[in-house]
């Protein structure tokens, strides 16, 4: 115990700075111990979720997926997935009231005339009466 005195009271500021190296060292390892910690933890999270996802899409291909796909319907439902439009079936397009006003000012005319022939669509409504006129029509 005179020994560690006689030490301290010689070197007091080289055996500060040593304990302080060494605290910064200890700190250093247990950040780098604790980050390792919650990567591990994290990774176990990421992969408890991905089996559980994985497992989901598993039974929804067992138990949903082949049934639809063998069913009568499977082509007409994956058209309709695909985008694809059957013969009865159209797109109609609607413009935005701000084209369509820059339109009106162009045309010499100011009453609003509605070509139901035309290709352009500006409302629903519009759209309904030009199916309407269609379909009448033929």
């Amino acid at each position: 115990m005179e020994y560690i005195q006689a030490l301290l009271r010689k070197y007091p500021n080289r055996i500060k700075y040593g304990i302080l190296v060494l605290d910064v060292f200890a700190m250093i390892l247990a950040i780098r111990t604790y980050v390792n910690y919650v990567s591990i933890e994290t990774a176990i999270e990421s992969a408890n979720l991905e089996q559980v996802v994985k497992t989901d899409e598993l039974a929804f291909t067992q138990n949903f997926l082949v049934n639809y796909e063998k069913s009568d319907y499977a082509k007409y439902f994956l058209e309709h997935e695909n985008n694809m439009l059957l013969d009865n079936e159209h797109i109609i397009k609607f413009e935005d009231m701000y084209q369509k006003q820059q339109a009106n000012s162009w045309s010499t005319s100011t009453t609003p005339y509605v070509d139901y022939q035309d290709k352009t669509v500006n409302s629903p409504q519009e759209s309904w009466k030009k199916f309407i006129l269609n379909k009448i029509s033929k």
